[in-house]
């Protein structure tokens, strides 16, 4: 099962080429829903929690579970694309799961949805999805944002009368009948498990649970720094851990918990084991460790398999988020141990495609993945190698899971910290057998893309492998290099980005999003380079005062009189009291700095969504001005037809009727419209033609007769002396022939080929 945004052709070139061909343009099996008898498209407004809606109508199947109703808020335009996307489920072409994981992947954790102008609002999508009012719930998106996934959908040509309406005119519409609104349930196939928090208030309000969200956060950082110790004690760094080593006395107990291992991961509820379930579920093995004095992980964190995979490596390989993260927070399985190759457990993740077919790979990134990015396995291979070698069976979700890696690294709080690592040892890594470095596998496989965000996150093009080979050796490399040179002498242009993506076979939309994050983020962080305090994190303690902490009076001081002893104190206190002051400005200092650092890496991604914005407006602006000018290169095309044709109507310019047809004007004969036909077949059978009072009232007029023949005999006179020219030639030429064989000696018949022969001879000389 794929996710719906990889499955058909998701082409953007125009509404018309997604629309032509399609389901649209097609009578859906068992829908009919463009059957004469169904009813069109209607659109009203609608008033919902007081706010007013312009409400699309759609009878696509017969019953209740077959009308769909699509609302766009009056406010702010923004469209509700569960209901839209609705339509697909109800036409059967996606289930609500595949829906369900378009929302997680492509809307609820894209960085595209991050605010425009001011860090720290909501996302630019409002979630909806436990409203109070039925008719409102569902993800809410942007207007242009809901119709690019219209056409992504192929779906645009339903729910294209919701589009065309002005929100101006909203009193103009017809109003909701009454049985249409309470007839028509809202969506819930769509959103469902879409694993987002639901607002209950307008987009820039705070939430009203701030209970349940302080204790999410509270455990999440929990984690984290857990996830941080377990990556800090790793004694293996930079590899992952090995697998545990059997101990013979265990066997008994080992097997009783892969058994027991192997029933969850059987189980049709493998991804709703909680914590606590989870444990209920292991506490016989865990009470018999503890009676042994075992430690449970060194029971529960073996191999499963052959190839040394944990049941921590099949979480994350079926992304079963929740069961994941209970055997991490219950200590059962290290998130940093490898299998008997040293694969990660990210790297497990990005070779099949449940975790982009559910929808949870970025929240299992962000939770527990992380910690194997910066991980290698027994051939020094990086995520990147997995990637790159991903790339050629399935392209579309190595480039999903790249991006989701990429948008992480760049949205992270450790941003810079984690840029220098990433730049300067994952991206060169280089495999122990063959020295290959991903830029190498992407520069042979000809990955164009990949070559360019290597090369963007500072890959060394004249690292050589094992057998001395260097990326610039392949073209590949050498192409996107040149290309990426002319993109950075002009990155704001509009034309250079469409060429760049043009070099790198990219898509216009997601692809140029990514390319666009990274080339900014970088940017970002070069600039940061020279002040290496910032983005450090402080100590807890950093602004602790000790208040009770007096100096010690030294001897001398001690000795001398009480008025010394006073003033010494008092210098001392001044002296303590201005190095406390000191300490708290530079402390609050730096806490203003590493928040400014902190905006400033919200700032990297909110950048780089503006700068796709504003490059996607000069490209319409550019097409603009070209439409124009064809509008005016045609207009005079226009004149020039009508000034030539004179009287012919405007309609008739381009009446195919006037199409000739070249065949027949080969056989075209002039003489045609001044041919008597009762008199010419009769002529030109050898029959007789007799006067009759028929023949002769068709005759044309005594003076168009005597003209015609007056025309006739000058044509044949001029024929006649152009064929007593030709015969005088003739005789000319004959005689010239005669001459030069007699004085060169040659045949009369040979003469034109000696002639011929003295011609090149003389050509050749000048």
């Amino acid at each position: 099962m794929d996710s719906p945004l990889y499955v058909g052709d998701t082409t953007t070139s125009s509404i018309a080429n997604q629309l032509y061909g399609t389901h649209i343009n097609k009578t859906p099996h068992g829908s009919g829903y463009f059957s004469a008898n169904r009813p069109q498209p209607s659109v009203s407004l609608a008033m919902f929690s007081g706010q007013k809606f312009i409400q699309l109508s759609l009878e696509l199947a017969a019953g209740r579970n077959g009308v769909v109703s699509v609302l766009r808020r009056v406010q702010d335009s923004y469209v509700n694309v569960s209901q839209m996307l609705e339509i697909l489920v109800v036409l059967k072409h996606y289930s609500g799961e595949q829906i369900a994981s378009f929302f997680r992947n492509e809307i609820t954790t894209n960085t595209q949805y991050l605010p425009e102008s001011k860090v720290g609002l909501l996302p630019l999508f409002n979630d909806f999805t436990a409203h109070e009012v039925p008719q409102i719930r569902g993800l809410w998106i942007s207007f242009d944002k809901a119709i690019s996934i219209a056409v992504k959908f192929d779906i645009y040509g339903l729910v294209k009368p919701l589009f065309l309406v002005d929100v101006h005119d909203f009193d103009k519409l017809p109003a909701l009948n009454t049985p249409a609104s309470t007839g028509s349930s809202p969506p819930k196939r769509a959103y469902i498990g879409a694993g987002t928090d639901s607002y209950m208030d307008s987009p820039t309000k705070k939430r009203k649970n701030l209970p349940s969200q302080l204790d999410d956060l509270f455990i999440q950082a929990k984690l984290q720094a857990s996830l941080k110790r377990l990556a800090a004690a790793n004694a293996n760094y930079p590899f992952t851990l090995p697998p545990v080593v059997y101990d013979e006395k265990n066997r008994d107990l080992i097997a009783e918990a892969k058994l027991l291992f192997h029933d969850i991961f059987k189980s049709d509820e493998t991804d709703l084991f909680s914590k606590l379930a989870l444990e209920a579920r292991l506490a016989p093995i865990i009470e018999k460790c503890k009676a042994q004095g075992l430690l449970p992980s060194t029971v529960l964190d073996v191999s499963l398999d052959q190839q040394g995979k944990t049941a921590l490596h099949y979480a994350a390989t079926l992304a079963c988020s929740t069961l994941a993260l209970s055997l991490i927070e219950l200590k059962i399985c290290s998130p940093v141990r490898g299998d008997n190759k040293g694969e990660s457990l990210l790297s497990a993740t990005v070779q099949v495609t449940n975790a982009m077919v559910k929808g949870n790979f970025a929240d299992m990134l962000q939770k527990w993945l992380w910690p194997g990015f910066w991980l290698f396995d027994n051939n020094n291979q990086s995520v990147f190698h997995h990637l790159i070698s991903l790339a050629l069976t399935n392209p579309k979700s190595s480039k999903f899971y790249l991006g989701k890696i990429l948008e992480w690294v760049f949205g992270s709080p450790d941003k810079k910290q984690h840029l220098e690592t990433l730049c300067s040892k994952i991206v060169n890594a280089q495999q122990t057998k063959s020295g290959n470095t991903a830029l190498h596998l992407a520069g042979e496989k000809g990955l164009k893309w990949y070559v360019y965000l290597l090369l963007e996150l500072n890959a060394d093009l004249d690292l050589a492998n094992n057998m001395g080979v260097k990326p610039t050796s392949f073209d590949c490399v050498n192409q996107v290099a040149e290309a990426r040179k002319a993109f950075k002498n002009n990155s704001l242009s509009p034309a250079t980005t469409a060429a760049l993506l043009e070099a790198l076979e990219a898509d216009e939309n997601d692809d140029e999003f990514l390319i666009l994050l990274v080339h900014t983020g970088i940017e970002f962080w070069n600039k940061l380079l020279p002040f290496p305090e910032i983005g450090e994190c402080e100590k807890d303690n950093a602004l602790e005062v000790n208040s009770d902490k007096e100096l010690t009076p030294t001897s001398e001081v001690f000795s001398s009189s009480i008025l010394s002893n006073k003033i010494f104190k008092s210098i001392q206190d001044l002296l303590s009291n201005t190095n406390e002051e000191y300490e708290k400005v530079i402390h609050s200092k730096r806490a203003e700095i590493n928040n400014l650092n902190k905006e400033l890496r919200d700032a990297t991604i909110v950048t780089a969504n503006n700068r796709l914005v504003a490059k996607s407006i000069s490209g319409k602006m550019l097409q603009v001005e070209a439409t124009k000018l064809q509008m005016m290169n045609i207009h005079d095309k226009m004149q020039l037809l009508k000034k030539n044709l004179g009287n012919v109507e405007e309609e008739d310019v381009f009446n195919p009727e006037w199409e000739v047809d070249a065949s027949k004007l080969e056989k075209y004969d002039a003489d045609e419209p001044f041919i008597i036909k009762e008199i010419y077949d009769k002529l030109a059978n050898g029959e007789d033609v007799e006067p009759t009072d028929d023949l002769i009232e068709s005759l044309p007029p005594l003076d168009i007769l005597k003209a015609r023949l007056k025309a006739y005999e000058e044509v044949n006179n001029n024929l006649e002396e152009e064929l007593a020219h030709l015969v005088n030639y003739g005789d000319l030429t004959a005689q010239f022939k005669k001459v030069v064989s007699s004085c060169t000696g040659v045949d009369i018949n040979e003469v034109d080929e000696l002639l011929d022969g003295l011609l090149e001879a003389v050509e050749g000389q000048q």
